[in-house]
């Protein structure tokens, strides 16, 4: 397998694999591949098990994508682990493919340029017969989506699985999907956020963290119409690098603006450090674990 790929670079005839150990990032990758795939044609299968569907269906359309018109118009299909992988109580690796091969064929004949196929892997967490399949299942996925008919990211959270587990399956994908990280140690990780576009803040940030921090804002702002920092799993914050969030904010061009979501502690050290007096910069409080 190769270094990790930004979401947004895959193409027609990938494989890849995202392990996880943070929820909010799988859903910022997973939300970003949906986004990509319904701008640039492609039919959605979005398989989910550890969210219900319907609190999927809030999350991404929470995160701006057209969720109900994508849906009604037969774009996009949110299902669960039981309609697909465990259609008929059990994994079958070949019913699994042929499924998907099914959907394939359909997607080219109604004119799209591919299936974009999302898959949650956590129903493999418990005993359901054939799981013992799945290793053949990911290898026979590979040689399925080589000809371009599809795009697939198979989703593992490595705080569940087992290590010999992680191991194979990410040997049977060609690709690994990350987010871009800016900032990974210990105490902080500083990230690219995809939807909506800016970046994810979690740990402890302080003046160490400054220069990375600076770096991904700078992106960001290049990057983004209006940034979106997520603090929401930040824990602390000092003076220093809440005065680099804050300046971030001022130097945004007309009509940008920058929305700070956080939890109330963060909120009150931005408030002290006057983020109320900056036009352009909203702050959301959110009290979600």
């Amino acid at each position: 397998m190769t270094d990790p790929s930004r979401v947004d670079e895959l193409q027609p005839g990938d494989h890849a694999c995202l392990t996880f150990s943070d929820v909010d990032e799988r859903l910022d990758l997973v939300a970003a591949f949906i986004r990509d795939g319904l701008r640039l044609g492609d039919r959605v299968l979005c398989i989910t098990d550890s969210v219900p569907c319907s609190a999927l269906h809030a999350e991404l359309a929470g995160r701006g994508l057209p969720i109900d018109e994508a849906t009604q118009a037969g774009r996009l299909h949110l299902a669960t682990s039981a309609e697909t992988y465990l259609a008929e109580g059990s994994f079958a690796a070949n019913r699994m493919l042929d499924l998907l091969s099914d959907r394939i064929e359909q997607a080219r004949s109604e004119g799209y340029r591919a299936l974009r196929i999302a898959g949650d892997m956590s129903w493999a967490l418990r005993p359901v017969a054939g799981v013992d399949e799945l290793m053949t299942y990911e290898s026979q996925l590979r040689s399925l989506l080589a000809d371009g008919g599809g795009i697939a990211i198979c989703q593992y959270d490595r705080r569940c699985f087992d290590p010999v587990t992680l191991a194979g399956v990410t040997a049977a994908h060609e690709l690994a999907v990350a987010a871009v990280t800016y900032h990974d140690d210990a105490l902080l990780r500083i990230c690219r956020q995809y939807v909506p576009g800016g970046l994810r803040v979690a740990g402890e940030l302080d003046y160490r963290a400054v220069a990375p921090l600076t770096r991904a804002l700078t992106e960001s702002l290049s990057l983004d119409e209006h940034v979106h920092v997520n603090l929401t799993q930040l824990a602390f914050i000092d003076v220093q690098a809440a005065g680099a969030l804050l300046q971030a904010a001022l130097s945004l061009a007309t009509g940008q603006r920058m929305v700070l979501r956080c939890r109330p502690l963060i909120h009150k050290v931005l408030r002290t450090l006057g983020a109320d007096e900056i036009p352009q910069l909203d702050l959301v409080i959110s009290d979600d674990e």
